[in-house]
């Protein structure tokens, strides 16, 4: 007999939201998340897991029966049904019934299920040079998922888990989502069951840049210089493994050549600056961060028996495990043995970290976990070593207040060998379905792709895909790591490029040029390769004022990129949306993967062919849009083939929205910027809120924040934005700012008003049909409109 704590008349307020029959126990966490779990023995486990926190949550309103020998748990958006005393769940036992497509459907939910699975995620894409397959995300079309967290390990006190005890007799534990077509409240549920993203640091989302290649000190102060001289912004550098010493300098010389830079240092692992290129470490870190530079080191996560710092470690961690894989040649020390820690022992764990302490007091800002190469390190049934790594780096970041976290691969583990390929970048998680998790804890970045017009469409895909785990922030090699097919390990190629290009890993000008623009609408946006060229004045003239103006453009949307990520951590939404989150009814939503959505207002499809201009087939969402780049307008939903030159991509803006930017910078510093141009293009009724706090620190999720509600109204030929008062505070919050408002297809206008008052230094384009109006230095503490008629 069914022994319902919350059996309540429909519509009543539920005081628990435990529900037991005998063996099964079901939590209904919100109207369309139950917990579903069954106990041979009767032991229902409460403690959190890697992949499932469950942070508390208002009770829903739902009710329970029996009838006819069923458990019935009904809420407003499902109908789940349970056969009593029958046993583990089954196809034979359990009924869901949700909303779907305008209709009641029915079916029997299973963990494992990928039936119009909407495609989630993957390690990461070494050596690739097209679509790989994905493991499945929590989005199907048929509109329900199970999360099986059966397995997974219990987190406990500290930096700890626990193995699932053992149970007498069957055991499971599921998370059912039954969300019909609304993806959206699919991923609020899954923030509610897995925690949210953190928010990283406003300067996160400038331009990053990097290179595998063994810089020096005075190579970056240069490097800078060309930046700045060129106009392009810089926020971050990633330092690529050749920061370290060499262990083997006879070793290195032939491992350089091998890595394509004869003469040049080399190194893999290593604890220890190499002081031939970085003489003095604190003096280099804090020449980056007075102007403006976050920086990461690259770490491979093993040491070196001839490392300096190796005995030290091997004293706290006890006796470390010889690699059995590829490390042993990639450190290029014949003298030397590759040992590895065992992550899953505090002991050793502490003193894999310690090694981090002393960059950490020079002032590196975090760490780029590269462990694509390095045998397993934690592996124990239930825990998913990519996450539980990840997660350490986010509990020592966050000890040291800092809002980066791990930048790394996802999901999975490193493995030598597997039915995936030697290396297993695909595989998952050892029983623990950690990917679900990682978005708290991660940047992922995708790895060394191959520069392929397939692959920049898939990296299209795929930034929108993971989305459907949850995943705000990826980050792709934007140029490729390997340039074109030619290099080794990418094959041959499937377009003409000189034997010069193969050497120097030199992209086609134009398709160096189109990812450049796709990654200006990513969540992050980094430049890297191996030795090659991704710098906008290293290629063609066409080619690098393309590259240019979106690097300037990119930064400029800053504010606008930064509303978004607050948006990721308060929803669960992603930055970059597979089309069918917001047109899931639209069949055109689920055909054209590589276009997605960067915001409720903005539509991307990356151009993926070769040419100046290039043909892009384009989906046209449902109702009005206009096109960023040239003004044009477009009704949907129908496809359009359209002609690009190399200058523009398509992104289409729904009709009235507004886009904040910041005028050019050559970095972002972390606070709110103090001047804002507002663009609203015509069309309907619209608001922006953009959101503001420190940019910095922790405060953003203790009630630190604010925003600013933006809206703009037109009708019969008047014209009214309101900018309104600040919203909240926070330490360093605007008391005033100045705003350029650029209002899109207008007539020109008789009278300019700007807070009640006549203005006249506006301008009015008349080829563009664009008024610039300046405000000057305003308050924030009250609202501003401005009206043209």
């Amino acid at each position: 007999m069914a022994l319902a704590a919350a059996a309540l008349p429909a519509g009543a307020s539920a005081r628990s939201f435990v529900v037991r029959d005998g063996r099964a126990r079901f939590e209904v966490l919100t109207p369309s998340l139950i917990r579903m779990e069954y106990a041979q023995d009767r032991r229902f486990e409460n403690a959190p897991t890697l992949t499932a926190t469950r942070s508390r949550l208002p009770v829903p309103r739902f009710s329970t029966r029996v009838s006819g020998g069923w458990l019935v748990i009904r809420t407003r958006q499902l109908t789940l049904r349970y056969r009593l005393e029958s046993g583990p769940f089954s196809a034979a036992n359990l009924r869901l019934t949700i909303h779907r497509g305008g209709r009641r459907v029915t079916v029997a939910p299973a963990a494992g299920s990928t039936a119009g699975n909407l495609g989630g995620w993957t390690r990461a894409l070494d050596n690739q040079d097209g679509p790989v397959p994905l493991h499945p995300g929590v989005l199907s079309k048929a509109g329900w998922y199970v999360v099986n967290d059966t397995d997974t390990v219990l987190l406990g006190e500290g930096s700890s888990f626990r193995v699932r005890p053992p149970h007498a007799g069957p055991y499971q534990d599921w998370y059912l989502l039954g969300y019909g077509l609304d993806y959206a409240e699919a991923l609020r549920d899954l923030r509610a069951l897995t925690g949210p993203a953190p928010l990283l640091p406003r300067s996160a989302f400038g331009v990053w840049f990097s290179r595998y290649f063994p810089y020096s000190a005075s190579d970056y102060h240069a490097l800078l210089a060309q930046f700045r001289a060129n106009r392009v912004p810089l926020d971050t550098l990633s330092i690529d493994t050749d920061w370290k010493h060499e262990n083997n300098q006879a070793g290195a010389a032939i491992a350089a050549r091998v890595a394509g830079a004869p003469g040049r240092p080399y190194s893999w692992n290593g604890w220890e600056w190499d002081t031939t290129l970085f003489p003095d470490p604190e003096r280099f870190i804090s020449w980056a961060h007075a102007h403006g530079l976050s920086l990461t080191l690259n770490i491979h996560p093993t040491i070196d028996t001839s490392d300096p710092r190796y005995p030290a470690a091997a004293a706290q961690a006890g006796p470390l495990t010889p690699d059995g894989g590829q490390c042993r040649i990639l450190e290029a020390d014949p003298r030397g043995q590759c040992m590895t820690f065992n992550w899953n022992s505090p002991r050793q764990l502490a003193a894999y970290l310690k090694l981090h302490a002393p960059f950490e007091h020079q002032g590196i800002d975090f760490f780029w976990l590269d462990w694509c190469c390095d045998g397993p390190q934690a592996t124990v049934p239930g825990l998913t070593e990519d996450t539980w790594i990840n997660s350490r780096y986010y509990v020592e970041q966050h000890a040291r207040g800092s809002r980066w976290p791990a930048f790394s691969r996802i999901g999975g583990a490193f493995a030598e060998s597997g039915a995936d390929g030697p290396d297993n970048d695909r595989a998952e998680g050892d029983g623990g379905d950690g990917a679900l998790a990682d978005h708290r804890y991660t940047i992922q970045f995708t790895g060394d792709t191959c520069a392929t017009w397939p692959m920049l469409a898939f990296e299209a895909r795929l930034s929108a895909e993971e989305g459907n785990i949850g995943l705000p922030y990826i980050s792709d090699d934007i140029g490729s790591y390997n340039g074109v097919p030619g290099n080794l390990p990418c094959g041959t190629s499937d377009y003409q490029v000189t034997q010069a290009a193969v050497a120097s890993r030199q992209l086609p000008d134009d398709l160096y040029a189109r990812w450049v623009q796709f990654g200006t609408f990513q969540p992050l946006d980094r430049l890297h390769s191996n030795h090659g060229n991704r710098l906008p004045w290293e290629y063609g003239r066409a080619a690098d004022a393309s590259a240019t103006s979106f690097l300037q453009l990119r930064e400029a949307l800053n504010p606008y990129i930064y509303t978004l990520a607050r948006h990721a951590y308060d929803t669960g939404l992603p930055i970059t949306g597979a089309l069918y989150l917001r047109w899931p009814r639209v069949a055109g939503a689920y055909r054209h993967p590589s276009e997605y959505t960067f915001g409720p207002n903005m539509v991307v499809a990356p151009v993926t062919a070769s040419g100046d201009p290039a043909p892009a087939t384009v989906w046209i969402p449902p109702g009005r849009w206009i096109d960023f780049f040239t003004g044009r307008r477009f009704r949907g939903p129908r496809q359009r083939t359209l002609s690009v030159p190399l200058s523009q991509m398509p992104v289409l803006v729904r009709a009235g929205a507004i886009v904040p930017t910041q005028p050019y910078r050559p970095f972002t510093p972390p606070g709110p910027p103090r001047a804002l141009t507002i663009t609203a293009f015509p069309g309907a009724r619209r608001s922006f809120r953009l959101y503001d706090d420190q940019g910095l620190g922790f405060g953003y999720a203790r009630g630190l924040f604010a925003w600013t509600q933006i809206s703009q109204a037109r009708h019969r030929g008047r014209i009214t934005l309101t900018i309104g008062a600040l919203r909240g505070s926070f330490p360093g919050a605007p008391r005033a700012r100045s705003w350029t408002v650029r209002l899109l297809e207008v007539a020109r206008p008789r009278v300019v008003r700007v807070g009640g008052r006549i203005v006249r230094g506006w301008r009015y384009d008349t080829s563009g049909r664009a008024l610039t109006i300046a405000t000057g230095r305003r308050t924030s503490d009250r609202a501003l409109t401005i009206v043209a008629q």
